[in-house]
């Protein structure tokens, strides 16, 4: 109930966020609709700790009104003992979100971001992605990308394509990596083959070729890490260092892949000893609302040490760890002081 009940409420936050842009491009009710079923599993992953916090303060929480805490207590039955049946639930649900943040989230969050780009804003599909590279159609040709980074302004990884009237391949252009310097694109290791009309490829040099694009045109190419599963972002990350290209805003959240799930289990050490307690945070207000400061703080902490370890002034272990460690301290200095 509580996971239908925020989610709900980051449904209707995202909506009214992205009202104007459903009015001024005259989306239709089905693409709107479309749109946020493919949403609302991207926003599982940060709603269910939150949740899951407001729904251990309700449920222990009618044990403690009706004193069953101070019965059990009495009884000789310590805080931890009280807390291992929500704890295991807590690490239950961790292992079953990062199932969630393997199989489902990378397929919706990828089929949202083309709806609403394509379908919502009606621009023209200029992307195709894959599962290691992005396909994007420029204006030098067809343009095959490992790697697009929006913050850098760099591309690894390139491969153009350029046809003929026919659309039959003539040449290809090879860049190993492109950075804007303000002006234009600078490229480097870059290689450029012809091919001829009796299939034979000659080696040619590419003094003329420029890419005409503004880092701006290829914000639509920059994949975000929840469109990968684990496992492909660990190869993404070891096939952007192996072109030399900047891998640590990846390396972070390669990271958070583990360490997000594991919020449950910390939001269950803080709430079992608030429950335990009976303070007002046990009602179905108090609990929510309990629930929504709690969970802001944790992501405010995240989302300041993610970008820390992003711009390398933190160990991306460490920054995505930072959060999970200081409310966990918090859960474990509550349980010890329950007991």
């Amino acid at each position: 109930m509580c996971v239908a009940a925020f989610l709900a409420i980051a449904v209707i936050v995202d909506f009214f966020d992205r009202f104007e842009t459903f009015l001024h491009r005259g989306a239709s009710a089905g693409p709107i609709f479309r749109y946020f079923m493919f949403k609302a599993p991207v926003f599982v992953t940060p709603v269910a700790p939150i949740a899951i916090l407001a729904g251990t303060l309700v449920g222990l929480g009618g044990l403690s009104r009706h004193n069953e805490f101070v019965a059990m207590r009495a009884a000789g039955v310590s805080i931890w003992q009280i807390a291992a049946a929500p704890l295991a639930a807590a690490l239950l649900i961790s292992g079953l979100m990062f199932f969630w943040n393997e199989q489902v989230v990378p397929y919706c969050s990828q089929r949202a971001n083309d709806l609403y780009e394509v379908e919502i804003k009606k621009q023209p599909l200029k992307r195709l992605t894959g599962r290691r590279r992005v396909w994007y159609r420029g204006l030098a040709g067809f343009y095959n990308i490992k790697h697009a980074s929006a913050k850098q302004k760099a591309l690894a990884g390139l491969t153009v394509y350029q046809v003929g009237p026919s659309f039959r391949p003539r040449r290809v252009i090879e860049v190993d990596n492109a950075t804007w310097n303000g002006e234009g694109w600078i490229l480097t290791g870059v290689r450029a083959y012809r091919l001829n009309p009796d299939g034979s490829i000659e080696s040619e040099p590419a003094l003329d070729f420029h890419l005409p694009e503004s880092p701006e045109d290829f914000l639509s190419v920059h994949r975000d890490a929840e469109e990968f599963s684990f496992a492909a972002l660990r190869r993404y990350i070891r096939e952007l260092r192996r072109k030399g290209a900047h891998a640590d805003e990846y390396l972070v959240d390669l990271h958070l892949k583990l360490a997000v799930p594991l919020v449950s289990l910390v939001m269950v050490m803080i709430g079992v000893p608030l429950a335990a307690k009976g303070t007002r945070t046990t009602s179905m207000a108090g609990a929510v609302a309990f629930g929504l400061a709690i969970g802001f703080s944790y992501f405010v902490v995240l989302a300041f040490a993610r970008a820390l370890g992003q711009s390398g002034a933190l160990d991306p272990v460490l920054a995505a760890w930072t959060a999970n460690v200081i409310f966990g301290l918090v859960g474990l200095f509550l349980l010890l002081g329950a007991e």
